[in-house]
């Protein structure tokens, strides 16, 4: 299926590039030849194609039929011509002024070198890096997004040649019309919608295309698939396989990582029995506590549990968490190892950039036997007291 997709894109592109111009514009050349990268391994929702002249970027936001929902043209040393199909952005490569309106798009331009490149972020309490704090305190980097909505009249100011956003895939919806009119390239990132830990970290390629960056960002992937694989590994030696649970109760609906989900995948990386490993949605499930009390009473380890740090802060918000055994064992864990005045953690920030570091964490709690295997302290889980 995905063999032919990409033959059905390739000659997609080269019939755009006919209708969109005429034999002595020679725009041809800009869609033929096009190879496809195959060093993208896991990432299932973006692809790259590229030639000498243009790299070609196309955005998948439906899973189920993987429609393309944008095309992103970086070109090098042509022009393309004017008259481009709506749903084809064109990006002058490489960028240099840009606009981060995510931590962890920030975060992989910063493994770049390329933090003086970003004059605009979404919103500074988010931060963690000091670097970028620092350049924000200086007023070297500038927020735009402190409300709901980015401010557009200080993002227009700015002059950006790109702005980096969130999306969710549906190109009606994932960019501001207003900001649309402006005719800035906005680039939409759907790395949260990967559903697996190499998947999400192989986004760093993605930002790279269009920042001449394509050889750092895949030496720094190469080196995060290499450990996670080999602490994927050393997991799996472990004889033990302990009982894990995820997440508190917000209002009455208590959301649990589905058994194909991110979170799934990290706990069937680390060794343990998610107990609801066999659930077959990739997104959260939502339970009442009384679902989730039946099923996880005994387990022996609870994680991830909102910002909390302390016990006596989780039970303020549902005294009945005591009857857990895990809490009743003091096997609770967070990733609030490390935070900022606001309570945002770095796992938010890095930690989808390195999953193993979060593998790391995790075979740290639940296989205190293999430390002497793993060479390093927690990085951003710790014991709530």
């Amino acid at each position: 299926m995905k063999h032919s997709f990409f033959k059905y894109f390739y000659v997609a592109a080269f019939l755009v590039a006919i209708s969109c111009s005429t034999p002595s514009e020679k725009t041809i050349d800009l869609f033929s030849d096009l190879k496809r990268d195959t060093s993208i391994k896991y990432a299932k929702r973006f692809s790259v194609s590229r030639n000498r002249d243009v790299i070609l970027i196309y955005l998948f936001g439906n899973k189920e039929n993987f429609d393309t929902t944008a095309i992103y043209c970086i070109y090098k040393n042509v022009t393309p011509t004017k008259n481009i199909p709506e749903n084809i952005t064109i990006v002058k490569h490489p960028c240099s002024k840009i606009i981060s309106l995510s931590t962890i798009y920030t975060t992989m331009f910063n493994q770049m070198g390329l933090l003086k490149n970003i004059i605009a972020i979404d919103n500074v309490d988010y931060i963690n890096d000091k670097d970028v704090i620092e350049r924000c305190t200086a007023g070297k980097i500038k927020e735009v997004s402190k409300g709901i909505e980015p401010d557009l009249e200080l993002t227009i100011s700015l002059q950006p040649e790109i702005i980096f956003t969130f999306g969710m895939g549906d190109p009606k919806k994932d960019v501001n019309p207003k900001l649309a009119q402006t005719k800035i390239p906005v680039v939409i990132s759907l790395d949260h919608k990967e559903e697996t830990p190499l998947a999400r970290a192989e986004w760093i390629k993605f930002f790279a295309a269009f920042v001449n960056k394509e050889s750092l960002a895949d030496s720094i992937f190469k080196a995060v698939e290499k450990n996670y694989t080999y602490l994927t590994s050393i997991a799996q030696t472990s004889e033990t396989i302990p009982t894990v649970f995820n997440d508190i109760k917000y209002s009455d609906v208590w959301y649990m990582p589905g058994g194909k989900s991110y979170m799934a995948q990290l706990l069937n990386d680390a060794h343990t029995n998610y107990l609801w490993k066999e659930n077959t949605q990739f997104g959260s499930i939502p339970l009442s506590f009384e679902q989730v009390y039946t099923k996880a009473k005994d387990a022996e380890y609870w994680i991830n549990v909102s910002t909390l740090k302390t016990k006596k802060e989780l039970l303020k918000f549902d005294s009945r968490y005591e009857e857990f055994t895990a809490f009743k064992n003091n096997k609770v864990f967070n990733n609030t190892k490390y935070t900022n005045k606001h309570g945002y953690s770095t796992y938010w920030e890095t930690g989808m950039i390195f999953p193993d570091r979060i593998l790391s964490d995790l075979i740290l709690i639940f296989h205190p036997e293999l430390k002497t295997q793993i060479k390093n302290e927690l990085y951003y889980y710790e014991q709530l007291k």
